[in-house]
């Protein structure tokens, strides 16, 4: 059974209605787990957090080394995490924290301010050549990127991975 670990201030969703009625990712309508301004459990008001690949595996990596450091001499259960396999299903993450830092930086410029959050890890997770596909793939960037602006940006990711 799938039950929501977040229970504050968010209604669950009825079993009869269509997901299809309320979410649609062409206009960002995500649901309410991708709102911009989340309330946390203990009632205060926040951003919305997103992580694209490379930030995700940073985190993962980091937990990883803690664990071992934690459990030095203790055998892994075999559920968690080889990194040495699973690093990489992360074959398109950045290589440094330095190159992860840069594409955050150009991300979360001003002149993309525009982007939401889901918008910006995805740009930062998949390896764009070209915006038609960025567009086709996230096809609520066709209404606040033109293409000219859309292609210095994935441009400027290709340069950074």
């Amino acid at each position: 059974m799938n039950v929501s670990t977040s229970t504050i201030e968010q209604p669950r969703r009825k079993p009869n209605q269509s997901i299809t009625d309320s979410e649609d990712a062409s206009i960002l309508n995500l649901g309410r787990e991708f709102d911009v301004n989340q309330i946390g459990h203990d009632g205060n008001v926040s951003k919305l957090i997103t992580l694209n690949l490379s930030e995700t595996r940073i985190l993962i990596n980091a937990v990883l080394k803690q664990r071992r450091k934690e459990e030095s001499g203790k055998h892994f259960n075999d559920g968690d995490i080889n990194d040495n396999e699973d690093e990489e299903d992360f074959s398109n993450s950045n290589e440094n924290e330095e190159t992860v830092k840069a594409v955050e930086n150009l991300l979360n410029s001003a002149e993309n301010a525009d982007l939401h959050p889901f918008e910006v890890a995805q740009l930062g997770s998949l390896a764009f050549e070209e915006a038609d596909e960025a567009k086709t793939l996230i096809p609520s960037l066709a209404k606040k990127k033109t293409d000219d602006e859309l292609q210095l940006i994935l441009s400027q990711l290709n340069k950074l991975g």
